[in-house]
């Protein structure tokens, strides 16, 4: 599976790249949360989103389903994800689970 992992820092995406990427797995692309105070916080997800039209990868793995922003937000940012073929991921065990 290709993945594609989206986080807020360089750390974190190196911790979830160590714990969620199984063996046979590809990392496509990684790219962060643009800083808090940004006019356009899902910045980060340009790239992502690009490559999901594209057809570059087949899971957008995140940390917390917070990072792509409030509850209606972030199941919009994954609807838009699937229909670009690509599903929606959080590694926290409280997060969501498969979109």
């Amino acid at each position: 599976m290709r993945i594609w992992i989206y986080g807020s820092s360089p750390e974190e995406v190196r911790e979830m790249i160590e714990k969620s990427v199984s063996f046979g797995n590809t990392v496509s692309g990684t790219s962060l949360q643009a800083e808090i105070d940004s006019p356009f916080p899902q910045s980060g997800l340009v790239t992502a989103i690009s490559a999901a039209m594209r057809g570059e990868f087949d899971l957008l793995l995140v940390p917390a389903i917070e990072l792509l922003g409030s509850r209606s937000n972030a199941a919009q940012m994954a609807e838009l994800f699937q229909s670009y073929g690509v599903s929606v991921k959080s590694v926290s065990s409280s997060g969501i689970n498969n979109s």
